[in-house]
């Protein structure tokens, strides 16, 4: 998986390389590449022949970066590796900012640990902690009705694990303490996560760091 600046760049967005620039007066213009760097040079290209209409501001290349990521981020979000969260609508209208769906807490998971350099444990090990996962109720799904988002996070999650195995990987999927990606994590020495729910009495993390 290459990733740039947040964005993920080996998985072609829907629709091809593409932006939606927002110009004065309410207008927009479509911008299109036919790769992710050609993108990015095409729409500095078109902000500096456009200033008048796109603001002197935005024709920097750190500009065009920030503008594309939170475009991909909040509507491409297979091609988003950074923490963006995606407002969550409950009850009657209310929004609540601090929503991430699993999906996305998988890929930022796993966005974060691809950063460090990590170690792994025995199958043994590993064996056991997958088998108290797939009977744990935090062992929630992450897949979406989106096949292009749910590829993005298996084959990421493909790249980091390679070939370690348990016979509990196909019970394995996220865990909502934790937010990891249960398949990788059960590997891992450090799992570079802290809990944001109450944490199940049985989780191996408990009972084998207490924490």
């Amino acid at each position: 998986m290459s990733v740039q600046w947040g964005m993920v760049t080996s998985v072609v967005m829907p629709g091809g390389w593409h932006y939606v620039q927002n110009l004065s007066g309410g207008l927009t213009h479509k911008i299109i590449g036919f790769s992710f760097e050609q993108l990015l040079d095409n729409i500095l290209e078109f902000r500096r022949r456009h200033i008048e209409l796109c603001g002197s501001e935005s024709a920097s290349i750190e500009a065009v970066r920030s503008d594309l990521r939170t475009y991909l981020c909040t509507h491409f979000r297979q091609n988003c590796a950074g923490s963006h969260s995606v407002p969550h609508v409950g009850g009657i209208g209310i929004v609540n900012q601090g929503y991430h769906r699993p999906i996305d807490r998988a890929g930022n998971w796993l966005a974060e640990v691809s950063k460090h350099k990590n170690e792994f444990v025995d199958i043994g090990l590993a064996g056991q902690r997958a088998q108290i996962c797939a009977q744990c109720p935090s062992n929630i799904r992450w897949e979406t009705p989106c096949a292009p988002c749910n590829e993005n996070i298996q084959v990421r999650l493909q790249n980091f694990k390679g070939n370690l195995r348990t016979p509990y990987d196909s019970h394995l999927f996220m865990c909502r303490v934790f937010g990891h990606v249960n398949q990788a994590s059960i590997w891992m020495i450090d799992t570079q996560s802290t809990p944001i729910h109450e944490v199940p009495a049985h989780c191996w993390k408990i009972s084998e760091h207490g924490n």
